[in-house]
């Protein structure tokens, strides 16, 4: 199972396009992460994907469901989920509560909850020690790993990620990274990373796409990247 953009438009004006024909591939239990300066499109690139942008050109599909039509709300009854660059959490509302509120997309199935919330206690026990306290006392790194096990609830197997570092410390940074490399490595998910972390941004990846005003500039393996182009990216993007 894959996603595939091809030859996508889309801006937030009809007559402005943002994503000027891009193309980009999230191979199956890889991770692909998507590089360019500051305004190129990244995180438009991921809205136009989840359905909160529709693109003017070109057409989006995941495991042989079109995507360019397909309400967000379906996306989690298909198996991918979005962790968002801003923290999406409830603040003022304990962990615990956070929690239970991340089961609505399936709260019909009363079962299949209770295992997710048994199963992100697991998967993160610190959570549990900060069940009862307001999410918002955690520290941002452990906020935003919550947010990557919040997203995990569903099962999905892609995940859509915007941004997972930023506005953290270089230590705090790195545990993201590792996590979602373990996210990849030994439960075989797949994941789509936008990132401005340039050199982290390829380290944790398999493969990688630069963008550069809107459009594909460059792509590659890691190992290709490691090889060709990590002394001059810098320069490309800044």
């Amino acid at each position: 199972m894959q996603l595939e953009v091809h030859d996508v438009s889309a801006g937030y004006q009809r007559d402005i396009d943002i994503l000027r024909g891009v193309s980009v591939i999230a191979r199956p239990r890889q991770l692909t992460t998507i590089i360019g300066a500051n305004g190129v499109g990244k995180s438009t690139l991921l809205k136009t994907i989840i359905g909160q942008l529709r693109p003017h050109r070109g057409q989006i599909s995941y495991d042989g469901h079109d995507l360019t039509s397909l309400p967000t709300r379906d996306l989690v009854r298909i198996g991918i989920a979005y962790v968002a660059q801003r923290h999406a959490l409830f603040k003022d509302m304990t962990v615990a509560e956070n929690i239970e509120m991340a089961t609505w997309s399936f709260r019909g199935d009363r079962q299949r909850a209770k295992r997710a919330v048994e199963r992100i206690y697991d998967r993160a026990p610190y959570l549990k020690d900060f069940a009862a306290r307001r999410a918002g006392l955690m520290s941002g790194g452990q906020q935003r790993l919550m947010q990557l096990e919040l997203a995990l609830m569903s099962d999905p197997s892609l995940i859509l990620v915007d941004e997972p570092t930023v506005g953290l410390d270089p230590k705090r940074a790195g545990l993201i990274y590792s996590h979602l490399r373990r996210l990849v490595l030994e439960e075989g998910r797949t994941i789509l990373m936008v990132d401005q972390n340039v050199i982290a941004g390829v380290d944790v990846a398999d493969y990688i796409y630069v963008l550069e005003l809107g459009a594909n500039k460059i792509e590659g393996t890691k190992t290709t990247f490691d090889a060709e182009y990590r002394d001059t990216i810098a320069d490309w993007l800044f």
